[in-house]
């Protein structure tokens, strides 16, 4: 996803340089932004407002392509209240809004007006104006490096009134604040009180308050965990919505389905094809050891307690499979797109590189005239279990390793036909090279009406298979 981080006072996007990579790293493509007046000690800031600052924001989800999804809005500290005007711009361009030590500034309020100023500036100011809470794990070095990067902040920025529109939508918007130089709990209670500072977090529909104890500065004193804050922020989001359904409303929310085809064009997952039974990647790997490293760097991503992949670790390579599941469904989801992101970029970390060539996966299909009477006797002396989006028809292997039982329901008895074959799924620019090969091999084929959905071969003796792709399946 692409991630925009939004600095607070006196800091530039340079500020956000050692959380950037956790985000790239897990894939997302993060937008650190320098507001105007803030690119240096010398620029002329005199002029600059509030709203130029939102107005900035604006502008950098605007440049954003809408197809690559919504995205994700961070600010720190006084950017949380920049952030919060331009999800009331653009809700529906807005996956989720995270607040770093700050909050969401509500109509006619002020970002950050308790600072003094000087010629039409706010300087930082002494480190003795600032709590004790603030300065936690900033020291000394710390706190030299601080002020040798800090910029004055815009008299107007500081000090103008937040205006927002009666758009109510941005309340829809998902919301994480994360804790830092006070906790959630206490945060809990001031929201519970009524605090004026956090009274517009009272109205947002989807909260999620979560604790990173440092400093008001974790960028500077913890970035790494900032940076795995974020990430399970983005996670926490789209697991807190039901299967199926986008984070936020309109289309390209994080948890929303998404079709094959919008998988496989989307930016971002050449290593992938969807297949019969989800998205797959083979990675080559050349050794057991390297392969291990692999699953192991893919299992320490956040947020796969409660979506993960499926790994398949052998000598030359591994093998990762993404599905959503639900009682009602099986399909793709935007999560399993952005894990798809993400474990490619650990993959690339590694010197690793896919090989779609060598995805396929297998299916039986069993042609029955009462699926209810034969099931039974498959599913017991297989130890399979029902599908649960489709018991009547599909029986799938409860740990993952076989091939799944699809049963088709026949009008009438075919004695001239087999009543079981093999449906394997490839990815869709290797289907026709597949077919050459089986047919050069002694098969023939059958029909070729379907494709590129599927072709049917046979081989000598007339058993027959289905070279398959997701393609007219969408």
């Amino acid at each position: 996803m692409d991630i925009i981080l939004v600095p607070g006072l006196w800091l530039d996007g340079s500020s956000w340089e050692r959380v950037v990579p956790g985000l790239e790293l897990a894939g997302h493509r993060a937008h650190p932004l320098t507001l105007p007046g803030m690119e240096s000690r010398d620029a002329d800031r005199s002029g600059i407002t509030l709203d130029d600052h939102v107005e900035a924001v604006v502008e950098a989800i605007d440049s954003l392509d809408p197809a690559r999804g919504k995205v994700v809005l961070v600010g720190h500290s006084g950017g949380c209240g920049i952030a919060y005007a331009a999800v009331d711009v653009r809700p529906d361009r807005v996956a989720l809004a995270v607040y770093v030590g700050g909050f969401p500034v509500g109509d006619g309020g002020a970002i950050a007006d308790g600072y003094p100023a000087e010629n039409g500036e706010v300087p930082l100011p002494d480190w003795s104006e600032f709590e004790e809470e603030d300065l936690v794990d900033l020291d000394d070095e710390g706190r030299r490096a601080f002020r040798d990067r800090a910029v004055p902040s815009p008299t107007h920025v500081t000090g103008d009134p937040q205006r927002l529109s009666d758009d109510e939508r941005r309340y829809q918007v998902p919301v994480t604040v994360i804790a830092t130089e006070f906790t959630s709990e206490m945060l809990r209670d001031w929201i519970e009180r009524g605090l004026a500072p956090v009274r517009e977090l009272t109205r947002i529909r989807d909260a999620e308050y979560v604790d990173l104890p440092t400093g008001h500065w974790p960028q500077f004193t913890r970035p790494e965990d900032l940076a795995g804050a974020i990430l399970a922020s983005i996670d926490g989001a789209a697991r807190r919505q039901p299967p199926g359904r986008p984070v936020a409303a309109g289309p390209g929310g994080m948890g929303g389905r998404i079709s094959p085809r919008q998988f496989s064009e989307a930016d971002g997952v050449e290593d992938w094809r969807v297949l019969g039974e989800g998205a797959c990647a083979y990675f080559r790997t050349g050794s057991f050891v390297a392969g291990a490293r692999l699953v192991h760097a893919i299992g320490e991503l956040a947020g796969l307690g409660e979506h993960h992949p499926d790994l398949d670790l052998r000598h030359e390579g591994v093998t990762v499979r993404l599905l959503t599941t639900a009682d009602d469904w099986y399909g793709l989801t935007e999560r399993d797109l952005d894990l798809a992101r993400q474990i490619s970029a650990v993959a690339r970390q590694l010197g690793l590189s896919a090989d779609p060539s060598a995805l396929q996966t297998v299916q039986v299909s069993i042609d029955a005239l009462v699926g209810s009477e034969v099931m039974p006797f498959w599913r017991a002396v297989l130890g399979y279990e029902h599908r649960p989006d489709s018991p009547d028809e599909d029986l799938i292997d409860p740990r993952g390793r076989g091939p799944s039982l699809w049963f088709q329901e026949m009008d009438a008895p075919r004695p001239q036909r087999n009543r079981i074959h093999i449906d394997v799924w490839v990815p869709h620019d290797q289907a026709e090279a597949r077919v050459r090969a089986a047919i050069a091999a002694g098969g023939r084929l059958v029909t070729d009406e379907h494709a590129p959905g599927w072709w049917t071969l046979a081989d000598p003796e007339g058993n027959e298979v289905d070279v398959a792709t997701w393609m007219e399946h969408d």
